[in-house]
């Protein structure tokens, strides 16, 4: 169990790092579920720091159209792919609560991984894509927030150690 919560742990954290500000770029405008738009009103929260981050890398009118027809083509596939996420975790819940067998549940578990990774692979895509209208100095500036937004994530997290102890 140790090792899926490591795994699970440095997945989240890997695609936290590596997708970044193109997060943000690429954000569904349905983003959320059970008709919500995410957590704390997430469309526009999203929309806000989505404008934040073009006006930091000074994106222009054209890198912005291109983001978000790279977006529009896209959401298609996310939403089909966060259904099928949502489908498989109901089904790996409900074998649990009828006690299913192990061989049961590790198939579900084994799905959920692939789902998970085919996630990380399509985040990937879409970064490189967001990287490729990047000018250098634009891809410069990106590194220089995500260096930043890792400093600050380290600060947080020696402070919620410190707070533990």
């Amino acid at each position: 169990m140790n090792k899926w919560k490591a795994l699970a742990g440095s997945l989240v954290l890997g695609s936290a790092l590596t997708t970044s500000g193109m997060v943000l770029a690429f954000q569904d405008e349905d983003c959320g579920h059970h008709g919500h738009k995410g957590h704390h009103g997430g469309g526009h929260h999203m929309e806000r720091m989505y404008e934040r981050m073009a006006e930091k890398l000074e994106l222009t009118e054209g890198q912005k159209a291109q983001l978000k027809a790279d977006r529009e083509a896209s959401k298609a596939a996310r939403k089909a792919h966060r259904q099928e996420a949502h489908a498989v975790h109901k089904q790996l819940r409900e074998a649990i609560e009828s006690g299913a067998d192990q061989a049961t549940l590790d198939a579900l578990g084994a799905k959920l991984g692939q789902l998970e990774v085919q996630k990380m692979q399509r985040r990937q895509q879409m970064h490189a894509q967001f990287e490729a209208i990047l000018t250098d100095e634009q891809k410069a500036k990106l590194e220089e927030m995500k260096a930043e937004r890792k400093a600050r994530y380290e600060e947080r997290k020696k402070r919620w150690k410190t707070d533990e102890s």
